[in-house]
């Protein structure tokens, strides 16, 4: 879970849980600073039907194909959502909550969509190595959350960090094997 303590002014009056009109001002503060949310976060395992794959329609000005992200959330991802969303209700009935809204899925809250350039040491279902190195382009190295397995279920930030100081120490060190 991801825990927020209210949201601001602007975000409480812009999200639809106070409704415009002559409770305005009552149902603002009722709602302001008595707030929490709850973001159910699960881990997205891979899955075939969700891939990048090139636009066949839209280009860039050089005519480049745009990435088409296809992804559909599977039963599990679903499962493990509906979870959340009940243990985290069960949460704030316990904590005396008194109005309690469930958004089963937000599309706009943001994904983490990751593995596309998954990290392995089999060639048939990776892109690189262990060191970030991709197994057919021997001087391209992937830094980011597309080496991934797997979107776990919290935020990718700090462990992507430290994958990228890795492969950049491992780069540095090895630089004049690596070019040569």
């Amino acid at each position: 879970y991801q825990v927020v303590r209210s949201i601001a002014p602007v975000g409480t009056s812009l999200s639809g849980y106070v409704p415009w009109g002559k409770r305005h001002h009552q149902d603002f503060k009722e709602r302001f600073n008595r707030t929490i949310t709850f973001a159910v976060i699960g881990e997205d395992l891979p899955e075939v039907h969700n891939k990048v794959s090139l636009d066949t329609d839209l280009t860039d000005a050089d005519g480049i194909p745009a990435p088409r992200i296809t992804y559909t959330l599977s039963d599990n991802s679903r499962k493990i959502l509906d979870h959340g969303i009940g243990t985290s209700t069960q949460v704030m009935e316990a904590a005396g909550a008194t109005k309690i809204t469930a958004n089963p899925l937000i599309k706009e809250a943001g994904w983490h969509l990751m593995g596309t350039a998954r990290m392995g040491t089999d060639k048939g279902n990776s892109v690189v190595d262990g060191h970030g190195r991709s197994h057919e382009v021997k001087n391209l190295f992937v830094v980011d959350g597309s080496i991934f397995v797997t979107a776990g279920a919290v935020n990718p930030t700090s462990t992507i960090q430290a994958l990228a100081l890795y492969i950049a120490d491992y780069v540095k060190d090895n630089a004049r094997h690596l070019i040569s």
